[in-house]
């Protein structure tokens, strides 16, 4: 990922503020006499109006009437750093000047009372910025900050985040975005402990580097924590160890550590997995999760799946009692099934997961672009099958395949995302047809990279081969949809109001006799 991709991807993960530059406070008068009807409402919502307010249009209605005088120091602080930024006047756009916006910044939190109930600073370079910095951080202590997105924007990633930060108990939301984060392990760290951050509830670790320890120091110090993200993590730290009794959201996302170890979670109930590429192989460990309820993506190229102390390998028929995860009910797959051992691997993790009831596997070549021509090149002029280029998998092998706990006798939909209909694709489809006994959906979603012509002639392929599929189920609906779902985001994929975060809906019904 490019450094464009990369500030892209951390942003859209930022939660969203409050406030809005396009917000502004138009005194509403009849037509005899001007009267201001807005500061006639009650304090309250007075205070309701200036919190969504810009931090530099909420200060200025001070200057209004004597009935406003009080009510911007009398708000909690709502603060986006962007809203500060000055226009270019004529020119258009804004004028940027790092200096200058610290500056701003600093004059508003040193002129607010207090609470803090929003600071976002993602704007500014802080390389240079560090008295700045260190001067924030005293007043956000201070003053009481509930809601905290600190990102050095862009760049470098060695800029020192200080260790004032792990002082801020009143936080119930933190989001830190490219820093070397403090070694908590200094005498300059608070002790560990459960008075760090008492209230905190939803932490974002966004590229930054920390260590093994440092993670193993915040989820100790935060035991009201609900949702912990890693954000475009690629090494650093390259083991992440949940042990929390209180978490019930993890999110590794855009990242890449080498091991990701649920070791102690009782309230766990969601596991995110969005990865970047193949870098290098992740292992999943799965120890004390009684609650885990929606996992995914699992990837066969990238993963490692380890539960207890058994590790789940390719061709694995019989997983022992104490290999499985009964508690899973949504299964999210990532699979090349032009690849055979990444398709036997798939049906070794699915018996792992005896209850799921809604299965999500997306088709995935990890072929990068240079590969993919290659091949091209090399199937050209030869009898390669189908013409794919994938290892068939001969109907033998699915007749054959052991028994599969979850397919069998709890599986209702089946969401199949980025098919080609490939040869494989439908022989994983009918193997699922023809033993899925309480099976109700199964949605198609083809690869949105097909032309128009591959799409119109795969989806008359699946018309011509799945109505006559055997099937173990009756009334299963069938949908195949010619075009990609609605993006994943990490907005999704982290709502817990969502008991299935994972895409699968809308599209074309092809009906079954």
């Amino acid at each position: 990922m490019g450094l464009n991709d990369i500030l892209a991807a951390l942003y859209s993960c930022l939660p969203e503020t409050p406030s809005s530059p396009a917000a502004s406070l138009t005194a509403a008068t009849s037509n005899n006499g001007g009267e201001d009807r807005i500061s006639a409402l009650p304090d309250d919502i007075l205070r309701g109006v200036v919190s969504r307010l810009p931090a530099k249009d909420a200060a200025r209605t001070a200057a209004l009437s004597p009935r406003w005088r009080g009510l911007w120091r009398s708000t909690p602080l709502v603060l986006e750093d962007s809203h500060l930024i000055r226009p270019a006047g004529q020119r258009g756009g804004f004028e940027f000047d790092s200096s200058a916006l610290a500056g701003a910044v600093s004059r508003v939190l040193a002129s607010h009372p207090g609470p803090f109930r929003w600071v976002h600073i993602s704007s500014n370079f802080m390389a240079g910025q560090e008295e700045a910095l260190a001067k924030w951080l005293r007043l956000l202590v201070a003053k009481g900050v509930e809601s905290l997105v600190l990102v050095n924007r862009p760049w470098p990633l060695d800029v020192a985040l200080p260790a004032s930060i792990l002082r801020c108990a009143s936080l119930r939301r933190l989001y830190l975005g490219v820093w070397h984060f403090p070694d908590t392990s200094r005498a300059s760290a608070p002790p560990r402990g459960p008075g760090v951050f008492p209230r905190l509830q939803e932490l974002g670790i966004c590229h930054t580097i920390m260590q093994e320890r440092d993670l193993e120091y915040l989820l100790a110090c935060s035991p009201e924590l609900k949702t912990f993200a890693l954000i475009l993590s690629y090494a650093a730290p390259s083991l992440v160890p949940i042990s929390s009794s209180s978490l019930c959201c993890v999110l590794v996302w855009l990242s890449m550590p080498y091991e990701v170890d649920v070791v102690a979670a009782p309230r766990l109930q969601r596991l995110i997995l969005q990865s970047i590429g193949t870098i290098h192989t992740t292992k999943v460990k799965i120890g004390h999760a009684p609650e885990l309820t929606v996992l995914g993506y699992l990837e066969t190229a990238n993963h490692v799946l380890q539960i207890g102390n058994t590790i789940i390998k390719a061709g694995v028929t019989k997983v022992a009692p104490n290999a499985v995860v009964p508690s899973v009910k949504v299964l999210a797959l990532k699979v090349d099934f032009g690849v055979a051992e990444e398709v036997k691997t798939l049906l070794s993790f699915l018996r792992c997961f005896p209850q799921v009831e809604t299965l999500h596997v997306m088709s995935s070549s990890n072929k990068n672009e240079e590969e993919e021509e290659e091949e091209e090149e090399e199937q050209d002029g030869k009898d390669a099958g189908d013409g794919s280029g994938e290892q068939l998998i001969s109907p033998k092998f699915w007749k054959e395949a052991g028994p599969i706990g979850c397919v069998e006798s709890q599986v209702k939909k089946v969401v199949l995302d980025k098919f080609t209909v490939g040869a494989n694709e439908l022989g994983f489809l009918k193997f699922v047809m023809a033993r899925a006994q309480v099976l109700k959906r199964v949605v198609l979603v083809l690869d949105p990279g097909m032309s128009p012509t591959a799409a119109k002639e795969a989806l008359s392929k699946l018309a011509s081969q799945v109505p006559s599929a055997k099937c173990a189920s009756e009334n299963v609906e069938f949908m195949g949809l010619p075009r990609p779902m609605a993006a994943w985001s990490y907005q999704i994929a982290s709502d817990l109001s969502l008991s299935d975060p994972f895409p699968a809906e809308g599209g074309i019904l092809v009906e079954r006799p």
